[in-house]
């Protein structure tokens, strides 16, 4: 019987993704976490002078067991057409929330999506972002918090239930960026008949083996956090069948994957290329899917960053991508 890998092995892949290498490059990360807001203090409705609307809401959840948020974009027309919209589920990164993408700091992709819709590049969509804390998006091992089942059972039940989101997996497409990235991939993978369409932006995909780990890292102070952090989803020490059932590099080699659509890219400056990989994890997704003959689009951005700084900068290809799944 393989023995599971122990926690301090695997800690490598998920301890860079906010805090890699802290000694050398202290004076790097220590930005990212000043500046402008991660998250939109004000809850209040946004209203957008095309008739468009952020609204942030919440639910009660049982996959959670909580009152959950989230938040959805209504487009110009659904105050007054009574028809029912295509839907696109978006999942945001580590140490984010539903509201950070209505944020000055990354760009206000809310006004970018109602400028693509205003000018005919994409058609008028539902955008659904819910909080999903650091979990990637994983079921907790003792069943606790299952996020995944937040997502593709109570959330999709809601909107459609709560919203005029039209119903049926031909009209649903999931995005994500970072830890959202890992998720949407993930998600699409394990639940073809839910969404027909992914895509994905700096998506954390780690190689096969989780195992590698430099000395450094082995010795960094954040270490404990992050032991905390993902015992609930993949046990301590780390269940690897459980790990291997969710990573999208794994789950790329076996799954069934005839019929949805997948788009991901990252950028050659993103800090995560170098602490875990993320450009080798991504190149080794494309190899797997074109070995496979598994259509897919794969981007890579020259000098461009990670997460909600590449969204804004792709956000339009993204979409559109996404957006072909409902014509």
């Amino acid at each position: 019987m393989r023995k599971p890998i122990t926690l301090v092995l695997f800690i490598f892949s998920l301890l860079a993704l906010t805090f890699v290498q802290p000694r050398r490059l202290a004076a790097q990360a220590a930005p990212q976490d000043r500046g402008p807001e991660r998250r939109r203090a004000d809850r209040g409705p946004i209203e957008l002078a095309s008739g468009a609307k952020v609204e942030f809401s919440s639910f009660a959840s049982a996959a959670l067991s909580e009152e959950r948020e989230f938040s959805i974009y209504l487009p110009p027309t659904y105050a007054k057409s009574g028809r029912n919209y295509p839907v696109v589920y978006f999942l945001h990164g580590l140490n984010n929330d539903h509201t950070s993408w209505t944020v000055d700091r990354y760009g206000h992709i809310h006004e970018q999506v109602d400028k693509l819709i205003a000018e005919k590049k994409i058609p008028e969509i539902l955008i659904v972002h819910p909080k999903g804390d650091n979990s990637f998006y994983t079921n907790y091992a003792d069943g606790s918090k299952r996020y995944e089942d937040f997502i593709t059972n109570d959330l999709v039940q809601h909107v459609e239930k709560t919203y005029r989101g039209k119903q049926g997996g031909r009209w649903r497409t999931i995005g994500g960026t970072s830890m959202g990235g890992f998720g949407a991939l993930k998600i699409a993978f394990k639940h073809k008949d839910l969404f027909s369409a992914v895509a994905a932006h700096s998506p954390i995909v780690f190689l096969a083996d989780p195992a590698q780990m430099s000395d450094q890292t082995k010795n960094s102070g954040r270490f404990e956090w992050f032991t905390r952090m993902i015992t609930p989803m993949f046990g301590n020490p780390v269940d690897v069948e459980r790990w291997r059932a969710n990573n999208p590099l794994d789950l790329a080699k076996t799954a069934s994957l005839g019929g949805v659509r997948i788009y991901f890219d990252y950028g050659t400056a993103d800090r995560y290329n170098q602490s875990i990989g993320l450009g080798q994890g991504l190149k080794a997704l494309d190899v797997v899917l074109t070995e496979r003959q598994i259509p897919h689009t794969f981007k890579e951005h020259p000098n461009e960053p990670h997460g909600w700084e590449l969204v804004s900068l792709h956000i339009s290809e993204s979409l559109a991508f996404l957006c072909e799944s409902f014509k």
